[in-house]
């Protein structure tokens, strides 16, 4: 009954005033105030369509991120790959550049050897022995590091006046270091250690006698190779205060046995010569050896 009070004085307010106002131009609040509509029963698009919207904002944001992303190019990925391997390259191209530069040869060389100590035209005694020489050669680059050494016990028998014998144990090592001039040509300064322990028999009598050098040596060293033939030839001088001189030369002819590794196989003549106060001692012999350059 309200509502058709409400009504029919509102449409005589409104005709009265010439002012008619279509239900359509009425608010959702006034059509709810004059209880035209009920509240629960209206369809808000708005809160329906939030969703929608909210999705479509979070498209374009994401779609507005994906593009403030920048595209790499051919260049910045070529680049980013040389960052990521350059390490392992520099590894691969040091291990490979120090193996070519890096090598070590040990040679053993075995001798038919005489040694002869003796005053020149007064007594030479002269006693044969077969022995061992071991050499190791270290090589950077144009560099060499060279180490020998012999070693030998030699007995000569009714050499001394009254027929009387004696002994000798000698020890000769050498460090050189060396120079590669060019592939034939190595030169260089060594460091000498000549050592000798001598006893004298003399009827009942034991008489020692020892000497001790150190001395530099100069040394020139040459080297010829064709195919799997390698010749190798060299000499050296040195002398101090108490050496009147010293000196060496060698020879050797060597074979590779196989074509892919350094694996030599040598034969050649070797002679070692000291002069002390004009007593003189000559090792020298035939040699043949082998050695392996890894």
């Amino acid at each position: 009954m309200k509502k058709i009070v409400i009504i029919s004085s509102l449409t005589l307010t409104l005709f009265a005033s010439d002012g008619y106002v279509p239900l359509s131009n009425l608010s959702d609040k006034q059509k709810e105030e004059y209880n035209f509509i009920n509240k629960n029963n209206v369809i808000n698009l708005e809160e329906n369509n939030t969703y929608e919207k909210v999705e479509k904002v979070q498209a374009f944001q994401e779609k507005k991120e994906l593009k403030k992303e920048p595209t790499k190019t051919d260049e910045e990925f070529i680049e980013d790959y040389k960052k990521q391997n350059i390490l392992k390259d520099e590894k691969k191209e040091s291990s490979t550049f120090f193996s070519q530069d890096f090598s070590i040869t040990p040679k053993l060389s075995y001798s038919y050897l005489t040694v002869d100590g003796y005053y020149p035209h007064k007594v030479r005694p002269e006693d044969r022995k077969n022995i061992i020489i071991p050499e190791l050669l270290i090589r950077y680059k144009n560099h060499i590091l060279k180490y020998e050494q012999i070693k030998v016990k030699t007995y000569f028998e009714k050499v001394i006046i009254g027929d009387n014998d004696f002994d000798m144990k000698t020890s000769w090592q050498k460090l050189a270091y060396l120079y590669q001039y060019n592939e034939n040509v190595n030169f260089g300064l060594a460091y000498n250690i000549y050592k000798s322990d001598s006893n004298v028999y003399y009827n009942t009598l034991t008489i020692p006698y020892e000497e001790r050098e150190k001395f530099a040596s100069l040394e020139v060293n040459f080297k010829n190779q064709e195919n799997n033939l390698l010749a190798e030839y060299g000499i050296s001088y040195g002398k101090n205060h108490e050496i009147d001189y010293s000196y060496e030369y060698y020879l050797t002819l060597g074979y590779k046995l196989l074509d892919n590794d350094k694996l030599i196989f040598n034969a050649g003549y070797k002679n070692k010569t000291i002069s002390i106060e004009d007593l003189k001692f000559k090792y020298e012999g035939p040699v043949i050896g082998i050695s392996s350059t890894f």
